[in-house]
């Protein structure tokens, strides 16, 4: 297993840990994904959760890894629902019309202020910590998608959608309302029970894929 960061205290925070469990299969390696064409290896599984929808180009990203995937490998992908984070963008926009910066300071006494006209930010875990925070409101990138826009990048990739992974709740309230989708992988009804569940991705869209 080879795990890439850019963070070079993360990769070392990983490496104690996974020395800690006495694992000894992962590699760790500082890399930016754009230029992974040049490591010279292939895999069966590549997983990116939380990181393209970061870069300036999330589908430049994305088709990098692609070329690192071999034929009927799997891809487990992490990227922002526009729906879900309304909230999110209301927040981003209260944070430029005050000034705050990605201080701790500042993070603190936006905390304070923006609650009471966007309360649904505390729904949010990691609108608590000061590291958490400045992820979710001060990221200096940030990209957002629709469940259309990811099938009309699967589709030009030739790439299978396998499946979201969610709560179980949400699962049965759309085999409620869609209860001939057996599979769960007709993107176009999804898009339909987002658009009437505008939270179900709350946290990001998780979902699988597959090179045919």
């Amino acid at each position: 297993m080879l795990a890439i960061d850019l963070s070079l205290s993360s990769l070392a925070y990983a490496q104690r840990k996974t020395r800690e469990l006495g694992l000894a299969n992962i590699e760790y390696a500082q890399a930016d994904v754009l230029a992974l064409g040049s490591i010279g290896r292939s895999f069966d599984l590549i997983e990116a959760s939380g990181v393209l929808h970061h870069l300036s180009d999330p589908a430049a990203g994305w088709l990098q890894l692609l070329k690192l995937l071999r034929p009927g490998g799997l891809m487990r992908i992490g990227l922002y629902s526009e729906l879900a984070r309304a909230d999110i963008v209301a927040g981003r926009q209260f944070i430029a019309e005050r000034g705050f910066e990605p201080t701790a300071a500042d993070i603190r006494r936006c905390r304070h202020e923006v609650l009471a006209p966007l309360p649904a930010l505390a729904k949010f875990p990691d609108f608590f910590s000061i590291s958490g925070c400045r992820d979710l409101l001060f990221h200096v990138q940030e990209h957002r998608f629709t469940i259309p826009q990811i099938k009309e990048f699967l589709d030009s990739e030739r790439l299978a959608f396998l499946g979201f992974e969610m709560h179980p709740g949400a699962l049965q309230d759309y085999r409620m309302k869609f209860p001939s989708a057996r599979a769960m992988t007709d993107l176009a009804s999804w898009d339909a029970f987002e658009r009437e569940h505008p939270k179900t991705f709350a946290g990001m869209y998780q979902f699988w894929c597959q090179r045919g």
